[in-house]
């Protein structure tokens, strides 16, 4: 789990949206990255900040996709609500294990994040970009 770890790379321009990025990729490194990967009262502690800071960045992205009549909303919705269902999923049945998290429950939430961030969170942020799209608290570096 090298490859665990925060790069700038994954920014998007957007400080709020980054930084809650960058909240829910220390959170899924604190629920795998310790020495002690074992730990399942740790990692049950990680999967409930974990599924909350979710639900808060989703919630953020898409009301400011909504404001701005982003077009690809619904499925950008979609996304999220199956990835926060399979992130339920892995968290059950880790949870249910006398280990706790598995390192491919860890795997597939942070391959999913990389590449919906490296993709799809990118195409609203150069739509949000555009100074036709921008409106009040919205701009970019408003948070």
């Amino acid at each position: 789990m090298k490859d665990l770890k925060w790069k700038d790379e994954y920014l998007v321009g957007i400080p709020a949206i980054d930084f809650q990025h960058r909240r829910i990729f220390d959170c899924i490194i604190s629920i795998f990255g310790g020495p002690t990967d074992d730990d399942k009262l740790r990692a049950e502690a990680g999967i409930i900040k974990l599924l909350g800071l979710l639900q808060q960045h989703f919630a953020l992205e898409e009301s400011m996709m909504l404001a701005l009549s982003y077009p690809e909303l619904e499925e950008h919705i979609e996304e999220h609500r199956q990835f926060n269902a399979d992130v339920h999923d892995l968290a059950q049945k880790s949870l249910r294990t006398k280990s706790g998290v598995s390192r491919e429950a860890i795997r597939i939430t942070h391959k999913w994040l990389t590449e919906h961030i490296m993709t799809r969170d990118r195409d609203y942020a150069a739509f949000f970009a555009n100074p036709a799209h921008q409106s009040g608290n919205l701009k970019r570096g408003a948070k």
